[in-house]
């Protein structure tokens, strides 16, 4: 029985990759390959109806994907960002722009639910529909849809969060943009098995960042969930956010993985548990 359906409908970074105005060298070989190696902004769709951040390329990869957002019913957060939360697309959430879909909830941090306020103020019933969360106070979508929102290790002033996300018996964490997690976001995981990890990589080989993953980080995390018993040979493990800074194609993001464990994450990712 299927609990989770995961569709990562983005795999890069802010910038995009190749990068929106660059013309670097590894840009440059993305457009040549194409396929796996062209990366819009990262954000993803859990069973058709749950979202988890809203990207600048939000339209664009529901067309791409063959998408229907408007059965959308709540979008999380993770952070104030505009790579994450292209704030303006939620003011087409209303009549004249939409008609006949539910009413969607937003749910994030307090930077994050502030920026939403300015762009909502036409939703009818605004006050019920957005949600401020807190790190570590647990709350149910009215689905029944268990979210605890974690500390993450990015720019404290967007209010930054991960994501523990359990529908069934079946439980994902989204960690991006986060540096390596807090402790106290670590103490959190106990309790809890995770069937799918999705972790920050934005940094890949390249030194280490308080905001952001490298793919070592992502391995030591690995082992670390392994061994405090949070996962096991059967958890689903996956690099994401990328930028195009670290010159690696996809299928050398693949080499540097190989024997890891790792899927390496790329845009139309379908993850199913």
């Amino acid at each position: 029985m299927i609990d989770l359906r995961i569709l990562l409908m983005g795999s890069a970074a802010a910038e995009g990759w190749p990068g929106l105005w660059c013309n670097c060298d590894v840009c440059q070989r993305a457009h040549a390959v194409g396929g796996k190696s062209i990366r819009s902004r990262s954000g993803a769709l859990i069973d058709d109806t749950l979202k988890v951040d809203l990207c600048p390329d939000t339209y664009m990869q529901a067309r791409r994907d063959g998408l229907d957002l408007s059965r959308v019913t709540d979008i999380l957060i993770t952070h104030a960002h505009n790579d994450h939360l292209a704030v303006n697309e939620l003011a087409y959430n209303t009549p004249p722009y939409a008609h006949d879909n539910p009413p969607v909830h937003v749910w994030g941090g307090e930077r994050v639910i502030e920026k939403v306020k300015s762009a909502t103020s036409r939703w009818p019933d605004q006050e019920n529909r957005l949600h401020v969360l807190k790190p570590f106070q647990p709350v149910y979508l009215r689905d029944g849809t268990y979210v605890m929102p974690l500390e993450a290790s990015h720019a404290a002033d967007s209010s930054p969060l991960n994501f523990i996300i359990r529908r069934g018996d079946k439980t994902l964490l989204y960690g991006l943009d986060s540096g390596w997690y807090p402790e106290a976001s670590w103490q959190a995981h106990a309790g809890h098995f995770f069937n799918v990890v999705i972790i920050d990589c934005t940094m890949g080989n390249l030194l280490r960042s308080s905001g952001h993953g490298t793919f070592s980080e992502a391995v030591q995390i690995k082992e670390r969930m392994l061994a405090e018993g949070t996962a096991d040979s059967s958890t689903i493990f996956v690099a994401n956010h990328f930028s195009h800074n670290i010159k690696l194609l996809h299928h050398e993001i693949e080499e540097w993985f190989a024997g890891t464990g790792f899927i390496v994450g790329y845009d139309g990712l379908v993850l199913e548990v």
